[in-house]
């Protein structure tokens, strides 16, 4: 039972607050390697050409200039402003999962060892962390966006690595507190006289209970986590026409969609 419970507890916070981030329905991928520092977008294909995109005007493909026309221009501009702009709300998404799962871990120690018990802010504390790699992913330090897609887990822009830092958080901090823990749940037990299924009901009970007050966050996160994966839909289209048209960019085959099953490239 004792098992049950904390098992249940981290799935509870991982799952529901990380369930925008695992949408079933858009997995985004990078191929390739995608940096934007100090407003220059530069691209590494898998056929190792370097393409070179300063503040969505001038481009170079391994160091060489490549002309464009109106029409390719516009795509040029679309899809640099595209980047730029996911930037932060990837950022967004990752950092309202961390909030979200903040909120449930918290409740679930809070609840059977009090909120001012050392345990709640140690979890407080590696949340803390991995929201600040999150900010040092997408920040730099002055503020201005920043990416390195040689971050993402297997080129997935939203991979495991979040959910992976924060279940590890949460282990860490549960073998450290095992002592505390036990001492609460048989305290807890005695409370309801002994009675194992009893004192499971309830837990169970208040599992739902947390479930049902972050569901609404966890939808919220969910729409945003789909506004992005259209957002970039229309990049890959873009993309797509640049590297039809433009035959410097003829790898530039970065971005993809699978939505709902499909593939959008």
């Amino acid at each position: 039972m004792k098992k049950t419970l904390i098992a249940a507890s981290i799935a509870l916070c991982s799952t529901t607050a990380f369930a925008g981030n695992n949408h079933d329905s858009c997995n985004i991928n990078i191929d390739g390697q995608v940096s934007l520092i100090d407003e220059v977008l530069t691209i590494t294909t898998e056929d190792k050409d370097v393409i070179r995109i300063e503040a969505g005007e001038v481009v170079y493909v391994n160091g060489d200039e490549v002309l464009l026309n109106a029409e390719q221009q516009n795509w040029m501009s679309s899809y640099y402003d595209g980047i730029y702009s996911a930037v932060p709300a990837v950022a967004d998404i990752a950092l309202d999962g961390v909030a979200i799962a903040s909120t449930a871990v918290t409740e679930v120690f809070g609840n059977l060892l009090g909120t001012d018990s050392s345990a709640v802010d140690n979890i407080n504390d590696k949340l803390d962390e991995i929201k600040d790699k999150i900010q040092y992913n997408f920040y730099a330090e002055d503020g201005s966006i920043r990416l390195d897609s040689t971050h993402f887990s297997d080129g997935e822009v939203f991979g495991p690595q979040w959910e992976n830092e924060f279940e590890e958080a949460i282990e860490e901090v549960v073998m450290s507190s095992i002592g505390h823990l036990l001492v609460a749940i048989g305290t807890k037990m005695m409370f309801n006289g002994g009675d194992t299924d009893s004192f499971e009901a309830n837990m169970e009970d208040f599992a739902a209970d947390i479930e049902q007050r972050i569901e609404s966050q966890a939808e919220e996160l969910e729409i945003k986590a789909d506004a992005l994966c259209s957002q970039l839909a229309g990049v890959d289209y873009v993309e797509n026409n640049l590297q039809a048209s433009v035959k410097e960019l003829s790898g530039l085959n970065i971005i993809s969609i699978d939505s709902h099953g499909k593939k959008l490239k």
